[in-house]
């Protein structure tokens, strides 16, 4: 999903994104300078300018004076980390139905149109990313930048186990969540679209579990409660 006529460093941080999200640079994965010019064939610079990007955006742990490595999310996180999107998006979700614009509200249908496009495709990365970006949308449909800065960080972090449960459960009806939101923000009912975020954000962890399920070996199988 690199756009045309980015810089090289924008072209850098799109194919590391990817790569990440994807699986082809792994969890905790050191990513050494000269392997990443090797691989990608970017300058110094902006593979270390796209490497500081990834950091402020939780898909990469950068360590002071030391090489950087993948963020992974063991499964000791996971309730912590979908407690978090409840927190935050739940909230979000209530100021949204207040604010979200005309415009806004048209970029959301866009968004679903561009997800059940890339499903019918069988493209789980791009569906991925539009995922994050349905979620983002909200977020700036709140007229409060903090919140939407908070909304993409969080989920940047959440974009590689998303595309695992996409790429291996199907993605079927993963947008159907998505309409629904989008329909309650359109009949401007905060309660109604704070409780299908909620039920949206129960589903994805429920495909974790499920996901653990069949593949133990993708996180540690520490027991936790479901938030």
């Amino acid at each position: 999903m690199t756009p045309p006529g980015r810089t090289k460093t924008e072209q850098a941080y799109f194919a590391l994104r990817r790569a990440i999200v994807v699986g082809d640079l792994a969890e905790d994965a050191p990513l050494d300078d000269a392997m990443l010019l090797t691989r990608y064939g970017y300058g110094r610079t902006p593979i270390r300018e796209a490497l500081k990007r990834l950091a402020d955006e939780q898909f990469i742990t950068y360590p002071p004076h030391r090489t950087p490595y993948v963020r992974g999310i063991k499964l000791r996180d996971l309730s912590r980390l979908y407690e978090a999107r409840h927190l935050l998006e739940e909230p979000v979700a209530r100021l949204a139905a207040r604010r979200v614009t005309s415009a806004q509200l048209d970029r959301l249908d866009w968004i679903c149109d561009r997800i059940d496009e890339e499903i019918a495709e069988g493209h789980p990365y791009e569906a991925v990313e539009y995922d994050h970006e349905f979620h983002l949308e909200i977020a700036k449909s709140t007229d409060n930048r903090f919140l939407a800065e908070s909304v993409n960080k969080l989920n940047c972090g959440s974009l590689r186990i998303w595309y695992l449960a996409h790429s291996r459960l199907g993605m079927e009806t993963v947008n159907e969540g998505h309409r629904a939101v989008k329909a309650a923000l359109v009949e401007r009912d905060a309660d109604k679209a704070a409780s299908l975020v909620s039920q949206h954000i129960d589903t994805s962890y429920a495909r974790q579990m499920e996901l653990q399920k069949l593949d133990t070996s993708t996180y540690k199988p520490t027991p936790i409660t479901p938030p």
